[in-house]
Order: C-alpha cells, then structure tokens, then sequence
C-alpha cells in the first residue's frame, strides 16, 4: 500500500515542484493540496493521510495560525499524520520549536526539492529527518520552553526582519501589501513576544541573538 500524502503551500509553483517529487517516486500517492491551513485541515479530515508536507508560513484564519501554531495544532488533532515542514526560516531556535511542537522533518524551500526524496525517506523509516542544510541548536529547549523568538508568527518574523534591515513601517506595508496599521500591529505584537519596548530594543535584540543569520 501506498503512503497517502497531503501538500499544502500558497505558491503554485512550489506546489508544483512538490507533486513532481511524489509522483516520481512510486512509494507515495498524493491525495490532495491545499493553499492555506483551512484547507489543509479540511483535506486532513477528508483523507486521514500517513504524511504531510506544508509550508512554514501560508495566508489564513489566524485563529487556527501558521508556523509553530500550525504544527501544535495538526500535532493536537491529527497524531497519527507526521508532518514535514518547508521554510526560509533558519534560525536555529525557531527551527527547534518547529521540531518540539511535533514536526517529523524540516526542509529549506530555497534549496534543492531533490532533499524532499531523502526527507520522506526517513519519515518512512520511522525516523526525524533533520536536513545538512539547516542550523542546529544544540541547547534545544526543554519541552513546554519555547524560545522568545520562535513564538513570532512568521507574518511578524517578516515585519522583524524588514524593520530590522531599515525599513520604516510604511515601507513594509508596500512590500508586503499590507495596510500600515496591519504591519504596526504584527510589529507591537512581536516587541512583546520578545520582551522589547523601544525601537532600539528590538534592533540590538536581532542583533545579538543573530536572529536573521
């Protein structure tokens, strides 16, 4: 039998690229794909799948979330499907919580989809794939301890990362094509998260934390 899998992520062609790997690799089926986490919910309760591969950050309700909230949610309600994650992300904290929230491998989008045959690979395997390509953070946190920066929504991650390179809030709303209040809003939220009150605050944070390395 065939290992059933779900994709989800909000770029066709990433989605495209990801259906070539499966269907080339006669081990798996592709049942269906989604664009966002409603959907992706929605395919998992339709097909109960053994797999699933989603990106790290997609656009939708954020009551059920993305990023380190997807995963804790389809961890939570869909046990027995082991999720395996994309991303631009590299930080090493965040990349430990991806894993401490219940996800069985995570890939760098930006690399080479190839990695996603030998990742599938290991979940078969019953074993966590963990790419070369990714940093490791060997102090991983205890279970239940989330690092300040992996709390971040990846929509704030992004306001983070622009403001920290120089963008004024204006900026990143065009950027990003959101609405200056909707960008101030995911910036305040994420000086919270990581314990920042002043501008200066979060940039020395980013700073010495490495938090875009």
């Amino acid at each position: 039998m065939k290992t059933r899998i779900v994709i989800a992520d909000d770029h066709p062609i990433v989605l495209a690229g990801i259906r070539e790997v499966i269907d080339r690799d006669s081990r798996f089926e592709l049942v269906g794909q989604a664009q966002s986490p409603e959907s992706l919910v929605e395919l998992l309760l339709a097909h109960a799948p053994d797999i699933v591969i989603t990106d790290y950050n997609m656009p939708g309700d954020d009551a059920l979330g993305d990023g380190i909230k997807l995963i804790s949610y389809l961890q939570r309600n869909f046990p027995d499907s082991k999720v395996l994650m994309l991303t631009m992300v590299s930080n090493p904290s965040i990349i430990a919580a991806m894993y401490r929230a219940g996800a069985s491998g995570v890939v760098r989008k930006s690399g080479d989809l190839k990695e996603l045959s030998v990742a599938l690979g290991a979940l078969l395997a019953q074993r966590i794939y963990r790419s070369p390509e990714l940093p490791r953070d060997e102090a991983l946190p205890e279970a239940g301890d989330i690092p300040a920066a992996a709390q971040l929504s990846p929509r704030e991650f992004e306001v983070i990362r622009l403001f920290a390179s120089g963008l004024s809030v204006g900026d990143i709303a065009k950027r990003l094509n959101r609405s200056s209040k909707t960008v101030s809003t995911q910036k305040i939220s994420a000086m919270r998260k990581l314990g920042t009150k002043t501008d200066q605050d979060l940039i020395t944070f980013c700073v010495e934390s490495e938090l875009f390395q």
